[in-house]
């Protein structure tokens, strides 16, 4: 306990003491004797409710969160209760969630928050038949006629650690039951997680209903696993029933149509849209920033010089169009012109990039390493180190990679960005053991890392015979971000390589879906020739071959399947 507290909880003390001649009436006697590891003196909630918020003030939340469990029978005060709970949740203390989630219910039992509470900690803790005590008492007192309830609700369960048992619970429960609020807000906690399939199945389940957020995330989903078509008539629907013009829908249209249609066609439509309102910056500024995103660079600086007002956003917009245009020289002196620290960071990157075009390697090293000595900002600092080892990484100096991260740990051992790329390095370099060692301290760290413990899983299958083992780190990754593309490649990786191809076909196409990186595509293609699927194959051949034809190595990789499946 820090010296700055014992001196107050001294005032404090006495302060009880001169109260020592009110009268006994004013406390529960009853309440007083159930209390628990704490004196028996009746004024010790009083004591307690101090010290615990005095605690909070100093952000002392591990002293408030120990002291207030310690005495948690003493505790009366809801708005502690409230303040603690979240306290609970955001250190992934499951151990306390529960018994604070019982005491507030026991002191409020029409209290809402209490058994949203212990729902997300029940869930977490795979405590499910209490999780479904909670969540029928949440629904016995929420208003189901304020929309607010149930959107908290999901809100507050959105960053559960455990993610596939929030799935499960909640799909459990609308397989028996209709709650259409509560359902339209558990598939915005779908599309949160990133699960697409899912959020199509729930909304095909309930319809969108023409409402504008529903709308959105049907049609993001269906894009998200490559239905771009019928994500278009989905907006074009939605957009065909408005009187008034729907501007971020329509622009949303635009990105669907940036994705299929041909050049004339969106330029069409573009200019359809600016007819409306042509002088409206931030509409030229999406619509370039769309171009940008999609390759056509010349396009995206056409509507940007439209733009009458030059500021920060527009200046990095267009030095990243000069960059891929080749214009380096130009891109720098956009990037120059930034001024906002906000984008600051961007600025400095890109100019390193540049200069790494125009004069190599070394004066774009030199430029990160003066900016990152002349910034005390933490952030600029760590971007700059970073991006610095990119560029080591870039240029296959793997070795100084790691002198350069051995540096920077001296002064900041606890960081698990410098600690992860340093075993990025070694991993560069096979060094397993090294690898994992590194990967490891991070999990000491952070032990939730979905990231982390995908890159030591996979790891493991492709440097190792660990199979099992390697198993069980992915599916712990996977239950922290069940969509994310990398972890589920991995998840299919180690199916197949131990022999169970009906299950890694299962997982490389829902990570196919979301991410079409080479490696990724790859693995699909060995997958589905196990598979003995050859007329899939060829469809997943032939359309990257045309997504890839820039990429002659990926290229001959891809037609390499045809002939080892005898196509």
């Amino acid at each position: 306990m820090s010296n700055y507290l014992n001196i107050l909880l001294i005032i404090i003390t006495l302060f009880v003491s001169s109260c020592s001649n009110i009268s006994d009436n004013a406390y529960n006697q009853n309440e007083l004797n159930t209390h628990n590891n704490f004196t028996s003196d009746k004024y010790s909630h009083l004591y307690n409710s101090l010290y615990i918020n005095i605690a909070l003030k100093k952000s002392l939340e591990d002293e408030a969160l120990s002291a207030f469990i310690d005495n948690i029978q003493t505790m009366d005060d809801i708005k502690l209760f409230e303040k603690i709970s979240r306290i609970s949740k955001k250190s992934n203390r499951l151990d306390y969630s529960e018994i604070i989630a019982d005491r507030w219910i026991k002191i409020s039992n029409e209290a809402y928050q209490a058994y949203m509470f212990g729902l997300s900690a029940s869930i977490d803790n795979n405590n499910l038949n209490k999780a479904k005590y909670y969540f029928d008492n949440f629904l016995r007192v929420a208003n189901p006629t304020n929309k607010s309830d149930y959107a908290e609700l999901t809100f507050f369960i959105m960053d559960n650690k455990n993610r596939i048992n929030v799935v499960e619970f909640f799909e459990e429960y609308f397989k028996k039951n209709k709650n259409h609020e509560l359902h339209v807000n558990f598939i915005e906690l779908l599309y949160a997680y990133n699960l697409h399939e899912k959020v199509i199945n729930h909304i095909d389940d309930i319809g969108t209903n023409n409402d504008r957020n529903i709308v959105r995330i049907s049609a993001n989903s269906y894009s998200s696993v490559g239905n771009y078509i019928h994500a278009s008539s989905i907006l074009e629907k939605y957009i065909s029933s408005k009187i008034s013009p729907d501007r971020q829908v329509e622009l949303e249209l635009l990105e669907l149509y940036l994705k299929f249609k041909d050049t004339d066609f969106t330029e069409e439509y573009i200019n359809s849209l600016l007819i409306k309102d042509p002088d409206n910056s931030d509409t030229l500024f999406s619509i370039s920033r769309m171009l940008h995103e999609r390759g056509f660079y010349d396009l995206s600086e056409k509507y940007l010089s439209f733009i009458v007002v030059e500021n920060d956003r527009v200046n990095i917009l267009r030095g990243l169009n000069d960059y891929m245009l080749n214009n380096y020289a130009e891109s720098i002196d956009h990037f120059e012109r930034v001024n906002d620290f906000n984008y600051k960071i961007m600025a400095f990157v890109n100019i390193a990039s540049s200069l790494n075009k125009i004069y190599g390697f070394e004066k774009a090293f030199n430029y990160l390493e003066n900016q990152r000595n002349i910034h005390d900002d933490k952030e600029v600092k760590l971007n700059m180190a970073l991006n610095q080892i990119s560029l080591l990484n870039e240029n296959d100096r793997y070795d100084e990679v790691i002198a350069f991260c051995n540096k920077l740990l001296k002064l900041e051992p606890q960081s698990t960005n410098i600690l992860y790329a340093r075993a990025m390095a070694y991993e560069s370099l096979k060094k397993i053991d090294l690898i994992e060692k590194d990967l490891r301290k991070i999990l000491k760290i952070d032990k939730k890392n979905a990231n982390t413990l995908n890159a030591l899983g996979y790891s493991l299958v492709i440097h190792t015979k660990r199979y099992t083992e390697a198993y069980e780190l992915l599916l712990e990754a996977y239950h922290y971000d069940p969509g994310n593309a990398a972890i589920l490649d991995s998840i299919a990786w180690v199916e197949y390589k131990l022999g169970n191809y009906t299950q890694a076909l299962k997982y490389i196409e829902s990570s196919y879906i979301r991410d079409k990186d080479p490696e990724i595509v790859e693995h699909y293609c060995e997958i589905l020739i196990k598979n003995k699927q050859f007329d899939k194959l060829r469809e997943v051949v032939a359309r990257e071959v045309e997504r890839n034809q820039n990429n002659i190595e990926f290229i001959n990789k891809l037609n390499s399947y045809k002939y080892d499946a005898k196509l």
